[in-house]
């Protein structure tokens, strides 16, 4: 599912009109490859939620990030070997990217999904675009206005009561459920990865990023799903273990990420930002469709107050 997110940037994906090139149609317009891409995002916590008892967590993000590693590497490799020098010179910051992303990310959201329910984990990311502009007044000095700080304090507010599904007592005694606690750790790394990506040099072609970014991931889950398959649960051969992890290597990992740094680019951070709010309203009808979840009041108030603190943290 998830993917890359919104960012404190303009260069995550080349911001020329090679953006274009990876999309075609009305997705080469940015608004159209942000709402697509939040689509596919929502798509993504449904299938990982369905399948939790029949794929392992870490096992399908590994296994995902370096299926998408082999799809992009043919269109890759060559503008690869173009930009080497300054791939080499910027390893560091993209190799704390890929870690952030793929690990802090993904692999911590699909194992969350073990333990919470897809609207929940939906709620939760509504609160991401806050995330960011808190991370990037803390790490570069972003000026986050008085109504944006009043925004922030709300929001936070709405995640809390999501977490604690409006219970005081619960909340008092941090008897959160596990996959709430988890989700919500896995969005404040992407929102670190969003605001990181200000680093990344100008010029650097999106497919080189991707494929670095993915590359990277792959190498920094290998182990940790070699621990998993030997200590808890091996990733099963079957079918729709494969066609599970092509389809979500090729569309929400591949795909969606050149799309969403191709919106980033043309739209800017904030703007682009602002569509992560459609994946709680994609997921929610989603759940209800394919998983037979029922959203309660906490699922309600928390969606009210972090919708008016969005409103208010927004710029003007």
């Amino acid at each position: 599912m998830r993917a890359v997110r919104g960012a404190a940037m303009e260069s995550a994906g080349q911001g020329d009109d090679r953006g274009q090139g990876a999309t075609a149609g009305l997705l080469r317009s940015p608004v159209s490859a942000a709402v697509f891409t939040m689509l596919l995002w929502a798509a993504t916590t449904i299938v990982v939620r369905y399948l939790r008892h029949d794929i392992p967590p870490i096992g399908l993000s590994f296994w995902r990030t370096f299926s998408a590693f082999l799809i992009v590497l043919p269109f890759a490799a060559r503008p690869l070997l173009r930009q080497w020098d300054v791939v080499r010179r910027h390893l560091r910051i993209l190799a704390l990217l890929a870690l952030l992303l793929w690990v802090g990310g993904n692999a911590l959201l699909f194992l969350a999904l073990q333990y919470t329910i897809a609207i929940n984990a939906a709620v939760i990311n509504s609160v991401e675009p806050v995330f960011i502009m808190l991370l990037a007044a803390l790490l570069f000095g972003d000026r986050l206005s008085r109504r944006q700080a009043v925004g922030v304090a709300l929001s936070l507010a709405g995640v809390l009561a999501l977490i604690s599904a409006g219970s005081i007592d619960r909340l008092l005694g941090l008897e959160f459920n596990r996959g709430d606690l988890i989700v919500t750790c896995a969005y404040v790394s992407w929102g670190l990865y969003a605001v990181l990506l200000r680093k990344l040099p100008h010029g650097l072609d999106h497919r080189v990023t991707l494929l670095v970014l993915l590359g990277f991931g792959a190498a920094f889950l290998l182990p940790v799903w070699l621990l998993e398959a030997f200590i808890a649960r091996p990733m099963p051969a079957t079918a729709v273990t494969v066609l599970t992890v092509v389809a979500l290597a090729a569309l929400p990992c591949a795909l969606a990420t050149m799309l969403w740094n191709h919106a980033i680019a043309r739209l800017g951070a904030i703007r682009a930002g602002q569509y992560l709010h459609l994946i709680p309203a994609f997921t929610v009808l989603l759940a209800i469709a394919f998983l037979g979840e029922v959203p309660g009041a906490h699922h309600i108030g928390g969606i009210v107050l972090i919708a008016g603190g969005l409103y208010l943290a927004s710029p003007r």
